[in-house]
This record gives structure tokens, sequence and C-alpha cells, in this order.
């Protein structure tokens, strides 16, 4: 075993033992513990260094950014318009109807 991993396992193991209460005769235990702890980190780092590796995923062009990031407009086109406000008449010329809508 390497000394830099095997000092890294023993810190590990005295702090399990400290957080433990310092139990009597659990040396072995504290130590599996540790080793499997650092172990488990080391192929989380070797795992993420594979994964750093990988080509990027392709980039889309110009185009479908554009419209993949277009704002939702809202139902209403215009804001409404505010009471007591004349509005023009419509296109049968009702204007009165129109008055109604308003209200």
């Amino acid at each position: 075993m390497d000394s830099d991993k095997e000092r890294r396992i023993r810190e590990r193991a005295y702090d399990i033992w400290l957080r433990e209460g310092r139990p009597h005769g659990r040396h072995a235990e504290h130590w599996e513990t540790a080793k499997a702890e650092i172990a488990a980190e080391e192929r989380g780092r070797e795992k993420a260094a594979a994964e750093a590796k990988k080509p990027a995923s392709p980039k889309l062009d110009d185009s479908a950014t554009e419209t993949a990031a277009a704002p939702v407009r809202s139902r209403r086109a215009t804001p409404r318009a505010k009471a007591g406000a004349k509005r023009a008449p419509s296109a049968n010329g009702d204007a009165a109807r129109d008055d109604r809508r308003d209200r």
C-alpha cells in the first residue's frame, strides 16, 4: 500500500474512532471502514476524470438555439384598455356593443 493512501486511511480510521466515542478494541473495524471509504472516494474521482475526458455533446446551430430560447408569449397580445376608455367602433360599426365589453 502506498504511504499516502495508508496515511489517509489511518487519519480516517482515527476520525471514525473519535466520532464513535473512542471505543476500545474496534481498531480493525475502523481501519476497514476507513479503507472502504477511501477506496470509494478514489473510484468516484476516477469516474469523474473519465467523464471529463468524454467528448462534449454537439452544439446546436445558432438558429436552433434562438428558436428554443424564444420567450413564451401571453395569450393577450396587447394590454387591456382601461375602464371608461373609448374604443374604436368594430368592423360592423356597432360602437354600443363594444362599449359594453369594457364594463
